[in-house]
């Protein structure tokens, strides 16, 4: 894990050298999860829960029609659960018990954007590249699957995206959105003879606003 580190350390210096644009991305994110337990006709915190994110990253290697672009940040991910209550005295009476399960990952991801400019002024792009995620904290949810290492705190996936941005100057305006790709689950376990075997996958996509500042402005 520490050569995992030095190594992302002196990418981000050799970027920051070389980068063209400094970039930050807030937004919301809106996810979730698919709790799968085998043989069960059940699926447990698949509404949406909508969370933030937050990147800063840069540009570099940039052209006419692509550059690459890295970000580090933070993303909340997670579901909700709705369970019908139904008390029989002295009446029916129906109630919704609500309850939100939470993953929190530091994000890294390096990506491919594909651009055109627009009369001088706006840039449509699209996006894709793979992404690393680290989980640094989680709710009461998933202690039993982290007790067993069921509970992965490493995952990795692909990020596919697209927006605009306006140029004017030195600064970029826009928007974004990024659909968060999986590769591996947030969980997974065996079938054993006291419990029963399943998974943890999420959904998850992104809706963000950027601004960015240009530290090479090309004429």
């Amino acid at each position: 894990m520490k050569k995992t580190r030095l190594i992302f350390i002196g990418f981000l210096f050799a970027n920051l050298a070389f980068g063209q644009t400094i970039n930050i991305h807030g937004g919301t994110s809106f996810s979730k999860l698919d709790w799968h337990i085998n043989n069960l006709n059940t699926n447990i915190y698949n509404k949406p829960l909508i969370g933030i994110s937050l990147f800063a990253g840069i540009d570099y290697f940039d052209s006419k029609f692509f550059n690459l672009s890295s970000n580090v940040g933070f993303i909340r991910k997670g579901g909700k659960q709705e369970i019908n209550l139904i008390f029989e005295n002295p009446e029916p009476n129906g109630s919704v018990f609500k309850k939100t399960s939470t993953l929190d990952y530091l994000s890294i991801n390096t990506l491919f954007d594909l651009k055109y400019l627009i009369k001088g002024k706006i840039i449509p792009f699209v996006t894709f590249g793979p992404r690393f995620d680290i989980l640094i904290k989680y709710s009461d949810d998933f202690t039993i699957l982290k007790k067993n290492n069921n509970l992965h705190r490493n995952s990795y996936g692909i990020i596919i995206g697209g927006g605009f941005k306006y140029q004017f100057s030195n600064i970029l305006l826009g928007v974004r959105s990024d659909y968060y790709l999986n590769l591996s689950n947030i969980a997974k376990w065996s079938e054993t003879s006291l419990q029963m075997g399943g998974n943890v996958s999420d959904k998850t996509f992104t809706t963000s606003f950027t601004i960015g500042y240009k530290l090479i402005n090309k004429k």
